[in-house]
């Protein structure tokens, strides 16, 4: 085997290796700073947004508490990975969820592709579907999303408690481990690849 069809080779082997490392875009994202840095929060008139001991790992969790009807409590982790995240990119979202509901109390997780002074690109409800949740334990989600054809202004995973319309309505979720991370794509080792191939084929 030649020099260069060994560098060709070696090229290629680099090119498929799947050792290039996720970036992790939230911050605070397991709350075990202590406190509630690196989140937004757009309460309701009673609604409280509090850490816990509560948690699924580590020392902390946190608790979003509703109870005014027909209402969304709501945090956030907004605008993350702008300039890192590229329209299309495949985005991994996972995180660690309880809680329960009454008369029409539910928890919803959703994710958004946002624009650069307003608006967004698209938007997704995380399982189609209010979370499925229960207080004798957390539960693991892990997602698969793709980011919208324009994230100038980054992307935002929301967390909402939501009551319903009758009286009595509560939310109440806690949420852990929060992680949203995306995988660059290496284009100049894939340059490097479609280059080893042809020199290979020119042998």
């Amino acid at each position: 085997m030649t020099r260069n069809t060994l560098i060709a080779a070696a090229a290629i082997t680099l090119a498929a290796s799947p050792a290039i490392a996720a970036i992790e875009l939230t911050t605070n994202g397991d709350f075990e700073a202590g406190d509630t840095s690196g989140w937004v929060s757009f309460p309701t008139a009673n609604s409280t947004f509090l850490l816990t001991a509560d948690a699924n790992s580590g020392g902390f969790a946190a608790e979003i508490f509703n109870n005014d009807i027909g209402s969304s409590a709501v945090i956030k982790q907004a605008n993350i990975g702008i300039g890192l995240v590229q329209p299309g990119q495949t985005v991994d979202i996972s995180f660690s969820a309880r809680g329960e509901g009454a008369i029409g109390g539910v928890a919803f997780a959703e994710f958004f592709s946002e624009i650069d002074g307003g608006g967004v690109s698209s938007s997704e409800l995380l399982g189609g579907a209010p979370l499925a949740i229960n207080n004798n334990g957390y539960t693991d989600f892990n997602f698969t999303v793709q980011a919208g054809p324009d994230v100038s202004g980054g992307i935002t995973l929301q967390f909402a408690a939501v009551t319903g319309a009758d009286t009595g309505s509560v939310s109440v979720f806690f949420i852990d481990d929060v992680s949203v991370s995306i995988v660059p794509e290496p284009a100049s080792i894939g340059f490097l690849a479609a280059g080893a191939l042809a020199l290979i084929r020119r042998r």
